[in-house]
């Protein structure tokens, strides 16, 4: 079995390993014109020599799941598509083009994995078949150490999407002032907006793995929030894995996978500052609480992998690499 995608995610490196199947990132840093063509002849060099029974394909690209979909009988493989949000309900890219492409990975997949039901019913709703898979709760090895001062520690991972209130959540920290210290993660760069921050915020720019790590495991409370309303940030699997107490959307399926340790917030300035202050003031009890649901999602998630080995004839799962 053979995992191909061309971009380095932590959802993707995690399930390949637990499911035993050979990663393989193929990233370029050329341009689209120049990037996609060298990627699918490298995709297809390695399929043609390798002859895979099975090959997982992450999606997007969607691209990389369109030729996956186009070659699979020539190669005689059982195709797996594991579709983010954004190739099930897309909130970025929405054009019409797209969402036929989607319907048609969809169908043409023997299987696809999603991380909820919302989206599974999707799926099957195209003639597709799928399965719920969340991420595995990442096992994150100790990170770079982090000075601290005496003010509570907020960790707001962000990447400066579309779906994400970087604004409002560092507006709300200019209400908390000094008091508390706020890191704000990802490449600020990409924000496209004017952020001025206050002095009590730190933007923390592109941080190496050891750097985020540490950063996640010094904070008091981790922050992640999104306005799709079927996503499971990966920020509060990252909190569930360090029993971290965590505030995210007010939202469905971030409710039903999130059932402790969490405070719930809407968007706006003043519901942030509410929830954030919260979560501060009852962190040792939400991080209990943390603790406990991270043994549980762990083994609902267990059972979840065990029925996608199952349709795909795999005996075992590698859950402890």
């Amino acid at each position: 079995m053979i995992w191909i995608s061309w971009e380095r995610h932590r959802r993707t490196r995690e399930l390949s390993r637990a499911l035993g199947a050979e990663l393989c990132e193929f990233t370029s840093d050329l341009g689209r014109l120049f990037k996609y063509p060298v990627l699918l002849l490298r995709s297809t060099l390695l399929v043609a020599r390798r002859r895979p029974s099975v090959l997982v394909v992450q999606c997007p690209s969607v691209i990389l799941a369109v030729w996956a979909g186009l070659v699979k009988r020539a190669f005689g493989f059982t195709l797996v598509a594991d579709l983010h949000n954004e190739a099930v309900t897309p909130f970025i890219q929405s054009f019409p083009l797209y969402r036929r492409l989607l319907l048609w990975i969809h169908r043409r997949a023997d299987l696809c994995l999603v991380s909820n039901a919302a989206l599974k019913t999707v799926v099957e709703n195209a003639g597709g078949t799928a399965l719920v898979l969340p991420d595995r709760l990442p096992q994150l090895k100790m990170g770079a150490k982090v000075p601290r001062s005496r003010s509570p520690l907020v960790v707001f991972v962000c990447t400066y999407a579309p779906d994400e209130p970087y604004l409002e959540v560092i507006e709300a920290a200019r209400t908390f002032g000094p008091g508390i210290q706020l890191h704000v993660t990802g490449n600020f760069h990409h924000a496209g907006r004017p952020l001025d921050p206050p002095s009590s915020v730190r933007l923390t720019g592109f941080l190496s793995e050891e750097q985020y790590v540490g950063l996640l495991q010094a904070a008091d409370v981790i922050v992640d929030l999104t306005s799709m309303e079927d996503c499971l940030v990966c920020g509060a699997y990252e909190a569930a894995a360090l029993g971290k107490p965590l505030v995210t959307s007010d939202t469905a399926a971030l409710r039903r996978y999130f059932t402790r340790g969490t405070v719930y917030t809407a968007h706006d300035v003043p519901s942030l500052v509410s929830a954030i202050r919260y979560a501060i003031e009852h962190r040792d009890r939400l991080a209990s609480e943390m603790h406990i649901l991270k043994q549980e999602l762990s083994v609902t998630w267990a059972q979840q992998m065990a029925s996608v080995r199952t349709a795909l004839g795999v005996e075992k799962a590698v859950v402890n690499q």
